[in-house]
């Protein structure tokens, strides 16, 4: 039981579209009665302030359900800041089976390895081993190492 609720605070794994929006719910559910708080009562910088650090869990929770919804369509967590992917994290599907960040929370695919997003990392690397005018200590071709 303690091992899934710290689960949830976790930035490792995936989660589905639906567990992401439940939690964005919880996330503006929790939220909304903070802020009606500081709009409607007359608060000093000192309770603006405390109402900003009950906020705060709330925010890192929502952050880290984000990156872990952009780990579940094979993306870094950093592209929740992009404008507009919101959108994509909302209505975008799932990797087919197991990325780099963990197997498909939904279980499909997850005996086979999703390599779309590797094939061109791994299509450079091994050119650059193959190649000898590469340098063999750090795979550049002009480096200062040598």
């Amino acid at each position: 039981m303690i091992n899934r609720i710290l689960n949830q605070f976790s930035r490792r794994g995936r989660i589905t579209r639906s567990h992401y929006i439940i939690s964005l719910i919880i996330f503006y559910a929790l939220t909304y009665p903070l802020t009606l708080i500081e709009k409607h009562y007359e608060l000093s910088e000192d309770g603006k302030g405390i109402v900003g650090l009950c906020m705060f869990p709330f925010l890192f929770f929502i952050l880290l359900k984000g990156a872990r919804r952009c780990h579940d369509r094979g993306n870094s967590g950093l592209y929740q800041f992009i404008p507009g992917y919101f959108f994509f994290m909302m209505l975008g599907d799932s990797d087919y089976g197991v990325n780099k960040y963990g197997p498909n929370p939904k279980g499909k695919g997850n005996d086979t390895f999703n390599t779309t997003t590797d094939d061109f990392q791994n299509a450079l690397v091994n050119n650059m081993k193959h190649n000898p005018q590469h340098c063999r200590r750090c795979g550049y071709q002009r480096c200062s190492c040598k």
